[in-house]
């Protein structure tokens, strides 16, 4: 992405591209410059300063340029599949919508009353005949459950055209949540599938199935399903190969909100049907961690394969539809942002999503670092709802979340109507070597004491004193060395009844 994220968290998210078929308090001002890497719970902007809008689609490479594509959802108007391209996964360019719903008859209308889904597009190349394949799910006639239209295109960003004007049931049915799985010249549909009662009522999102596509990844080939199991509790279901073991990934069945990801693993593709029961990816930071994949849905896993072929890293794209659906928790997460990426690692073959504020990709090496501070904007949440990865105690009541004027953003609040004491820390795993920890802030005169501490890092505990009086927002700094793998950081307000303190934009970087 071609991110500002110091920039008021203006964060521009460079690394994102659309695929399409034809409190009341100011913020700290800080630097404008764009910056190289994905600064998560934030809007995503292309290199042009435009939203991205890339709902429920895959990023994938092909002569090394990465291109996303995704479902435009705004409330109201029709929709469309986006595509973008991105050199770096940081930086990404608006190429074109490549579909778009139109007219008011046929699987495409844009006819506000006929509400017609148009979702989930998934984008690949086919070695095999040379074209860009796109399929998408739009609505049946009748229950308004998914069905598939497949389109094709010789370019990537040329005219891609429909291979039937009728949607399609993959499985004599209709389906819920839908991705695919590529392998060489062989691609799989994985998906949710719909299920027809003996009295002939439908039971939705039955079954999680994975099926081969024909050779020219435009419908599904003939012969049983490679998996297909009863399961009434998935959605969002997708396949990755990593360190030559298949990985099904899917989330729990919360329609629009976050939830959980479980997984399955095999040695081959066909071995997921008799793995070992779903398991659940372990979310880290684990103090206070997350349940519901920081405030994400799955979408994909994406390789990160550095230019030389001998490093892969991989990153968990988790979908957010909270911008969609204007932050209604009852509908939707109410985290800041449509997408957040993190870096995802195997702990044997388990594997870890780490809900890093921050993520720096290097792409040409097949790396990522990043912010490992979790939710250090406090925008993971909607304001009031909690502090999510945050530890609090003493007058827990005394700290939450709280809106900014008028920018859709948080901060930490400190404050009560009586006199608090209020601790909020974070245990923060880093590797052994040396940092720079950085935050902004703001206080009332009638704070008593107020610190922010560093301890557990394996030297000196460092109590960081605080201004208490500082009406505008200044940016405090520390430098530190860790030899014990990980450090706990925290603010200490004590204040008087009525007393308030603001905390933003926490962050740990390597030390240059």
């Amino acid at each position: 992405m071609s991110l500002n994220p110091r920039a008021r968290r203006f964060t521009i998210l460079t690394a994102a591209v659309a695929l399409g078929l034809t409190g009341g308090l100011s913020q700290p001002v800080q630097a404008a410059e764009p910056s190289s890497y994905i600064a998560n719970d934030t809007v995503w902007r292309t290199v042009d300063g435009q939203e991205i809008l890339a709902q429920g689609g895959n990023v994938f490479k092909h002569q090394g340029v990465y291109y996303w594509v995704g479902s435009e959802l705004t409330s109201g108007q029709p929709k469309a599949i986006n595509l973008y391209s991105s050199t770096d996964l940081e930086n990404w360019q608006f190429r074109k919508a490549i579909v778009k719903q139109s007219g008011t008859e046929g699987p495409l209308s844009a006819d506000p009353a006929d509400n017609i889904w148009l979702g989930r597009p998934q984008l690949n190349y086919n070695p095999a005949t040379n074209n860009f394949v796109l399929n998408f799910e739009v609505n049946d006639t009748s229950d308004k459950r998914n069905q598939l239209l497949f389109a094709t295109s010789p370019t990537v960003d040329g005219t891609y055209t429909l291979t039937s004007q009728t949607p399609v049931n993959v499985n004599g049915n209709t389906m819920g949540d839908h991705s695919v799985f590529v392998e060489g010249n062989d691609a799989y549909l994985v998906y949710v599938g719909d299920h027809v009662n003996a009295n002939g009522s439908k039971s939705i999102n039955r079954t999680v199935t994975v099926r081969k596509l024909n050779e020219a990844w435009t419908g599904v080939a003939s012969g049983a399903p490679l998996f297909d199991q009863w399961d009434s509790g998935k959605e969002a279901p997708g396949i990755v190969k990593a360190n030559g073991k298949y990985y099904l990934f899917a989330s729990e069945k919360r329609w629009w909100d976050a939830t959980a990801t479980h997984y399955r693993v095999s040695d081959t593709l066909a071995g997921l049907a008799s793995s070992p029961a779903w398991a659940k990816v372990t979310h880290r930071p684990t103090r206070g961690g997350s349940d519901d994949s920081f405030g994400t849905q799955f979408a994909q896993i994406i390789p990160v394969v550095s230019s030389d072929g001998g490093t892969t890293s991989y990153l968990f794209n988790g979908d957010r539809y909270s911008q969609f659906f204007k932050g209604d928790a009852n509908n939707a997460p109410g985290g800041v942002g449509r997408n957040a990426w993190y870096k995802l690692t195997f702990e044997g073959t388990a594997p870890v999503v780490h809900g890093w504020t921050d993520v720096d990709v290097d792409a040409a090496a097949g790396t990522i670092t990043g912010n490992r501070v979790a939710n250090g904007r406090f925008d993971q949440e909607a304001a009031g709802v909690g502090v999510p990865l945050w530890d609090l105690s003493g007058a827990q009541g005394a700290a939450s979340t709280q809106n900014t004027t008028g920018d859709g953003l948080r901060q930490l609040l400190v404050n009560d109507d009586v006199a608090f004491t209020s601790w909020v820390d974070q245990e923060v795993v880093l590797p052994n070597g040396r940092y720079e920890l950085s935050f902004d802030y703001r206080s009332s005169a009638t704070m008593n004491d107020l610190f922010f501490e560093v301890k557990g890092h394996g030297g000196q505990t460092a109590k960081l004193p605080l201004n208490k009086n500082q009406n505008a927002w200044a940016t405090k700094k520390y430098t530190f060395d860790v030899t014990s793998g990980k450090a706990n950081i925290g603010l200490w307000a004590d204040g008087q009844a009525n007393a308030w303190t603001n905390l933003d934009n926490v962050a740990i970087w390597p030390a240059g």
